[in-house]
């Protein structure tokens, strides 16, 4: 399909006196246009948001079949190193797969103290037994059908591809496998948001996710949405929700503060 200028990276650093940084991670086959209402939502109540484009993704089902899970990680993970360095400790949030990104980031060492809390939008965890076969199939099998546009408002619609491809569907495996086996790493305070509705992701996974992390977990139970929340008829709750969650968990930046050591950090994904 054609993705127009709302499947581009955005960012909204021109606040003189930003409340905090945010990170929003898109979910798989997706693109930042899934997540920007949410951005601006939190951008217009001062909110440093940065919400990239994950590699392979926005351009060619082609390109993403030849990406990793360690270049998704890789990449939300340096720009929660710099959106930390400018701001102190920041807020992260995902959809999807973009969730369990999220939480990864979370489970992640080297960004303890960087993280402050984590929004998770049905967030994925665990694919079905037939997935373990995608990365045996992909030489004779090399897409499925797509799986954007899971949304209950009449007319909503996802900028996503119409294929995924099966080699990246073994590696959204991996990284949920990755992110699972570390849950209880996870003890910053998280909001998972769930919709029972859901075609895409089952609300289990949010269910095993609740059960697994250290930390505390507030629930929303998005009930008149499916998969795409912030596209969706539960977008305000979210948004409202999201915002009085962040505003308790998160410390007010200091003027000139920055982390212990700056941004330049050892290690990566494990």
């Amino acid at each position: 399909m054609a993705f127009s200028e709302l499947s581009r990276p955005w960012r909204a650093r021109g606040h003189s006196n930003p409340r905090g940084g945010l990170l929003l991670c898109h979910g798989f086959t997706g693109t930042p246009q899934s997540l920007r209402p949410w951005a601006e939502d939190h951008a217009a109540r001062g909110w440093a948001v940065d919400l990239p484009l994950l590699p392979g993704h926005g351009t060619s089902w082609q390109d993403l079949a030849g990406r990793s899970w360690r270049d998704w990680y890789g990449h939300v993970r340096e720009a929660a190193l710099t959106l930390s360095h400018q701001h102190g400790p920041i807020a992260v949030g995902g959809l999807s797969m973009g969730g369990a990104l999220a939480l990864a980031l979370a489970e992640d060492p080297m960004l303890r103290g960087r993280l402050a809390a984590v929004v998770a939008v049905n967030p994925g965890i665990a694919l079905p037994a037939t997935a373990a076969a995608a990365g045996l199939i992909s030489p004779v099998v090399r897409t499925l059908p797509g799986i954007g546009s899971d949304i209950a408002r009449e007319g909503g619609a996802e900028e996503a591809y119409d294929r995924m491809p099966v080699r990246a569907v073994a590696e959204v495996r991996r990284l949920f496998a990755r992110t699972r086996r570390e849950l209880d790493a996870v003890e910053i305070p998280l909001l998972l948001a769930t919709s029972p509705a859901d075609r895409t992701v089952p609300a289990a996974d949010s269910d095993l996710i609740a059960a697994r992390v250290s930390g505390s977990v507030q629930r929303l139970a998005t009930t008149r949405s499916r998969h795409l929340v912030p596209l969706d008829l539960d977008a305000d709750l979210l948004f409202e929700t999201s915002a009085r969650f962040l505003d308790a968990h998160v410390p007010r930046p200091l003027d000139g503060a920055r982390p212990a050591g700056g941004p330049q950090l050892a290690g990566g994904p494990r």
